[in-house]
């Protein structure tokens, strides 16, 4: 569980800027049942913390390992949905009223008819001064992580054969590349290809590029000497995704939504961190990896964006939300994307028995309790 927080990726936990600022609700009960469980911050262990709450919470049935593949469709209403799960080799369908797609990868979007775009949108489109002059599919990359630990003797390492080759420092223009490199988050590719579709060929791309890389480090650098008794302590396998494809609602959130600060009837949740644009090549563009264009914080994220346009059972939360690549690369990072999906699961609990998600303007006002800063 967890996504990218997980012991899978390790993406640390992002939110709004300013010391002043907290995402609280659910996120916040889980943060503080790990500083008191977890005071060294062992990710094993906040897996433990994140599968004790769904397992143990009353009413909710978890499915790990459980991947949705199908799904019946009436009309513009979804009945059901058939997911498979692998370690027991079961498949289950499940039939209800609501339907929330928190995959990040817009799962039901792909299995009904529901309304989605992909890319960069056209800088006219919605004027937004950040985007290209036209409009494209490319993304923002995925990224494996390194984390190192520091040893009391030296650790030679060979890389693999089938590793890149790395020898100068004008191989990383505008990246830190030495053992304090910040889990080298810049080692990103992926964004001109389809992160779904081309997953395994870009996980297997950042596999060489990673073992390159912590070759370069070891055997190659200027600095290499400041390596010597470092070791590679784990490499992650499962890529951390920033972005592929969003659904489309009734009002997408855009640049100008997030520096204007978001002043929306239907606030149910808040953003504040910065527009964080990576470009799409990654580690093969020469320039600044990402540029942080500047986001009030916080700014409000309306319920407009959190339902399907044209499927009436449909809610969504995560990065896969109405917005545009400008708004995404800001309401993309996971504390935003936590109280995004406390409000549209209060909003599916507001719903079935009253009106389709769509039609409910005032399940907003049942989020109140939802508007954290």
């Amino acid at each position: 569980m967890g996504g990218n927080a997980s012991s899978e990726v390790r993406i640390w936990i992002c939110g709004a800027h300013g010391k002043h600022n907290k995402e609280t609700g659910i996120l916040e009960e889980l943060h503080l049942e790990n500083g008191w469980r977890n005071p060294s911050l062992n990710y094993s262990m906040w897996d433990s913390v994140l599968w004790g709450k769904a397992a143990f919470q009353p009413n909710l049935a978890l499915g790990l390992g459980a991947s949705v593949l199908d799904a019946e469709v009436d009309g513009n209403r979804i009945e059901s949905v058939t997911a498979y799960q692998s370690t027991s080799q079961t498949f289950h369908t499940l039939a209800a009223k609501t339907f929330v797609d928190c995959s990040g990868d817009w799962i039901l979007a792909a299995l009904t008819p529901a309304k989605w775009r992909q890319g960069r949108e056209a800088r006219g489109e919605f004027d937004e001064d950040i985007q290209p002059a036209t409009s494209d599919a490319k993304t923002m990359g995925n990224t494996l992580l390194i984390q190192m630990r520091l040893t009391d003797e030296a650790q030679p390492y060979t890389p693999p054969e089938w590793a890149y080759k790395f020898t100068r420092p004008e191989d990383f223009p505008h990246r830190m590349h030495g053992v304090k490199a910040h889990n080298f988050w810049w080692l990103e590719v992926g964004g001109f290809q389809d992160t779904i579709t081309d997953a395994e060929a870009i996980r297997d791309e950042r596999h060489r590029i990673t073992y390159g890389v912590w070759d370069y480090i070891k055997n190659h650098a200027p600095e290499r000497k400041e390596a010597e008794n470092w070791a590679i302590d784990w490499i992650g396998s499962l890529p951390g995704k920033r972005e592929n494809r969003r659904y489309e609602d009734d009002h997408i959130l855009n640049q100008d939504d997030v520096r204007d600060g978001g002043r929306f009837d239907d606030i149910i949740a808040y953003g504040g961190w910065s527009m964080d644009d990576h470009h799409p090549a990654g580690l093969y563009y020469p320039g600044e990896p990402t540029i942080f264009h500047p986001a009030p914080s916080s700014y409000g994220i309306p319920y407009r964006s959190l339902y399907s346009q044209n499927i009436e059972n449909l809610l969504f939360a995560g990065r896969n939300i109405s917005v545009t690549h400008a708004a995404r690369s800001s309401t993309r990072v996971m504390a935003t994307c936590a109280i995004l999906g406390q409000a549209a699961g209060t909003a599916a609990a507001l719903s079935p028995n009253i009106i389709a998600p769509r039609g409910r303007f005032q399940a907003a006002k049942g989020c109140a309790n939802c508007k954290t800063r």
